[in-house]
């Protein structure tokens, strides 16, 4: 009979693995209409300030998957937090696993770190969460709370030392008594006319998703650099953070899927 137990135990876990697969997600990171290069290239914003950009670096977190029928799909919470460096390559690529096989035609996640975790025990906050680890640069000891998104980086129309302007931009809303902004901020995502099929978990497509750091300055709020070089919460932040709800956005899946006649028998709609 223990025998019989754990043939059926080992039956139904290799059934489950090959209903779930994993899929990948690029951050793709941008000034408007061009690519991000740190330290280097030269951009403009809305109020003609020009800048480079040393550091741009954000957290995405909760996400959901939207299938072809509309219904969605929530990742494991303790599975989805990431932190996204431009100066770390490998960081910009995520890959989600255990996901049901099925078409995906969108995606949602939080804009930073959600206030539960946020407030929960330091021992749930592990990984791209570690307070002591890989967040130390992304997090608050004086405030409790997580950077959602960074961006850093030089101005001639900036007034602080060396021309350098700094957007760190968090807060969650407080615990208890001590309120503060909430600045947690979420993106929704289309994928237009694309399909990702979830089918195994060794896929090869990616999704491509565009991180338009311009949006800090571009948007609600036209910042300007002269007379906001340096935001770290304060009131002036919920602006930012408003920006930068649109910062992200579709941008293609490779090899991509389009849902049209020529393959809809590829991606069995007919």
């Amino acid at each position: 009979m223990k025998k019989i137990i754990i043939m059926l135990f080992c039956a139904l876990s290799v059934a489950q693995a090959q209903k779930t697969g994993s899929l990948s997600i690029q951050f793709d990171n941008y000034v408007g209409s061009d690519p991000l290069v740190l330290n280097a290239k030269k951009y403009t914003n809305a109020n003609g300030n020009e800048f480079t950009v040393s550091l741009f670096q954000y957290y995405i977190s909760n996400v959901k998957l939207t299938r072809q029928d509309g219904s969605t799909f929530t990742v494991p919470q303790d599975q989805s937090y990431f932190l996204i460096r431009e100066s770390k390559n490998e960081s910009k690529t995520i890959t989600l696993t255990d996901i049901p096989k099925g078409k995906y035609t969108g995606i949602s996640f939080t804009i930073g770190i959600d206030s539960a975790r946020s407030s929960a025990d330091i021992s749930k906050r592990k990984g791209c969460l570690d307070v002591a680890g890989e967040a130390q640069d992304m997090y608050w000891a004086w405030n409790s709370g997580y950077i959602f998104v960074k961006m850093e980086g030089a101005s001639p129309q900036s007034v602080e030392k060396n021309n350098i302007f700094m957007y760190h931009i968090g807060l969650f809303g407080g615990i208890g008594n001590k309120k503060t902004l909430n600045n947690i901020k979420y993106a929704t995502i289309n994928f237009g006319d694309a399909v990702f099929r979830v089918k195994s978990d060794k896929n090869t497509s990616v999704v491509h998703i565009k991180a338009d750091a311009l949006k800090l300055m571009n948007g609600q709020t036209n910042v300007d650099i002269a007379k906001n070089p340096a935001v770290m919460g304060g009131p002036f932040s919920a602006r930012i953070a408003e920006n930068y709800q649109t910062m992200f956005s579709f941008s293609g899946i490779s090899p991509a899927f389009s849902v049209n006649a020529a393959n809809k028998e590829k991606l069995g709609m007919n």
